[in-house]
């Protein structure tokens, strides 16, 4: 199996996995927590905590890189085996609401229930470091103080309301051509 962006489609894709990993907002949720650790604002103490930033950051995101790595090096191995032309072409032509049964069909009935089960942990993960995130960028930035239970509403409400609306208009089937 070698590496190839085999077409413009691609070449988003890859882009997409890339901001997947790096996640800008998390950056910001990592140096808030280690400012909320407490330490004395003299030049040992800062170098200290900005050495612990680049550490936590840093492992972070490679823990991320190796697993999104994973995902897609199990995916191309076993998706690769496909022989038959007409199938190969069937799984490329399959959106993402058909992964947990192609999953299924190569991997066995396993398959389907890791995947269930990794995309509820990514999507509260998502939620948990986007709210949170969210809430040192306004303490911080526009030190704005609201209700944590208001902020986590109004967040997710701003992440679910534009999805849920390309799929009411579009419909199941074409929100991936949008």
């Amino acid at each position: 199996i070698l590496p190839r962006l085999p077409g413009s489609k691609a070449l988003y894709i890859a882009i997409s996995l890339v901001g997947a990993v790096v996640m800008p907002h998390n950056l910001f949720l990592h140096s808030a927590l280690v400012l909320s650790r407490g330490f004395s604002l003299g030049e040992k103490s800062l170098k200290m905590a900005l050495k612990y930033n680049i550490v936590e950051s840093g492992l972070a995101l490679a823990v991320s890189l190796f697993i999104n790595f994973a995902v897609i090096i199990v995916a191309a191995a076993n998706f690769a085996q496909l022989d038959d032309p007409v199938e190969m072409q069937a799984v490329r032509d399959k959106p993402l609401q058909y992964a947990p049964q192609m999953l299924k069909e190569v991997l066995g009935p396993a398959a389907k229930g890791f995947f269930a089960a990794a995309l509820l942990a990514s999507g509260q993960s998502s939620t948990i470091t986007g709210t949170y995130a969210g809430q040192f960028v306004m303490d911080g930035f526009l030190e704005l103080r609201i209700n944590p239970v208001l902020r986590s509403f109004v967040t997710r409400m701003c992440a679910i309301l534009p999805s849920l609306s390309v799929v009411l208009i579009a419909g199941d089937e074409y929100s991936e051509s949008l």
